[in-house]
């Protein structure tokens, strides 16, 4: 894993983060988030896991709540992107910069927009030297 300056984790007790993800410049991971392995976070992306409930109106802001966010391995989300609460991003997505992630995303998908929407599928590619060493280990078995 590799982080760039000025990232940073909000609580930190509950962020679990895979083998080989890059995190970029800025950006901010509160409590309660997942993210998988090989995965590429870039410049200024917000994970928000808390909220407030409506409150009277003599303070909006009510009761605070929480919820997990989870992103799945290889994923990539672009510069200034914002994933809400309770959101999990499948595996090998892709999230356009600046989008606002509402909902849970589709695994090898890409999305963008505010709010983000899914644009197209992704073709899934296997890492061609790991099928090469499938290959070669299955000849001796």
């Amino acid at each position: 894993m590799s982080f760039c300056p000025h990232v940073v984790c909000g609580g930190g007790t509950n962020i679990h983060i895979g083998d080989n993800t890059f995190i970029n410049y800025n950006v901010w991971i509160e409590d309660n988030v997942t993210i998988g392995k090989n995965c590429n976070i870039a410049y200024k992306v917000t994970f928000c896991t808390s909220n407030h409930n409506i409150g009277d109106s003599s303070r909006r802001a009510g009761k605070s709540t929480t919820e997990r966010i989870q992103v799945g391995d290889g994923t990539w989300i672009g510069a200034g992107s914002i994933i809400l609460p309770g959101v999990t991003i499948g595996s090998g997505c892709i999230i356009a910069a600046g989008s606002v992630v509402t909902k849970d995303c589709e695994n090898n998908k890409l999305y963008a927009g505010n709010p983000a929407k899914m644009i197209k599928d992704l073709e899934i590619i296997e890492d061609k030297a790991l099928i090469k060493r499938k290959k070669s280990h299955c000849a001796y078995v």
